[in-house]
């Protein structure tokens, strides 16, 4: 396993950006997040879920404008909530999680304000652990909250981060929780810097049109002579 330094992370992060312009526009997005309302964040990832970036969108602005507070979700019925939602696929799994997501924050939490305090304030690993018990939420999605949300130091992993990090040989397996820790390990407690890395790897690992999920294709040529690669 070839673990790269911080100096050869940053190299390639600098690399990335010269080569793919997306980069810019995809960090200038997820730094807007962090003015979106909670309740649009948790929607929208726990739509994300095997969809795509323009169709969760989509979808969850539907769900948005029918569902505008965590009272309404969690009093709402699967089969009212399903049909907005089967654009992303998996519907009726996604509503279901949807509403006892809001329901269990309700129950803990009684309110949205009071959740967030938590998410906001309280040590990292309690926050983290707070929102991956919640239904829907595994650790790539509290990442994702704590991150594009809260400025909080946690690092989503996504399928194409993790072709990524399998490709330049920093993992030995598929594992995102070994690809979290391991940036995080490389790049410390920075959420700016993390939220960079984010942007650039995800563009990085997106499989160029025609090419298979195996490999970064013609993409990975900004890393080709990159220390650390394996």
């Amino acid at each position: 396993m070839a673990v790269p330094s911080r100096v050869e992370f940053l190299r390639l992060l600098e690399r990335v950006e010269g080569e793919l312009a997306e980069t810019g526009r995809l960090w200038a997005r997820l730094r807007a997040r962090r003015r979106a309302p909670l309740l649009w964040v948790l929607i929208h990832t726990v739509l994300s879920h095997q969809s795509t970036g323009a169709r969760t969108y989509r979808v969850s602005k539907r769900v948005w404008a029918r569902y505008r507070s965590l009272e309404q979700l969690a009093r709402a019925r699967p089969e009212d909530l399903e049909p907005l939602v089967r654009e992303v696929g998996l519907g009726r799994l996604k509503t279901e999680r949807l509403v006892a997501l809001a329901r269990e924050i309700e129950a803990r939490w009684k309110t949205l304000t009071a959740f967030a305090a938590v998410l906001r304030s309280a040590p990292l690993e309690q926050a983290w652990q707070a929102l991956v018990d919640l239904p829907g939420v595994g650790p790539k999605s509290a990442a994702v909250v704590l991150l594009f949300r809260y400025r909080r130091p946690k690092f989503p992993v996504d399928t194409n981060i993790l072709r990524v990090a399998c490709n330049l040989g920093w993992v030995r397996r598929r594992d995102p929780e070994a690809v979290r820790v391991l940036v995080e390990g490389v790049l410390g407690p920075d959420p700016e810097l993390l939220l960079r890395a984010h942007a650039d790897l995800l563009v990085l690992g997106v499989p160029p049109s025609g090419a298979g999920g195996g490999s970064c294709g013609s993409r990975c040529a900004a890393v080709e002579q990159c220390p650390g690669s394996g």
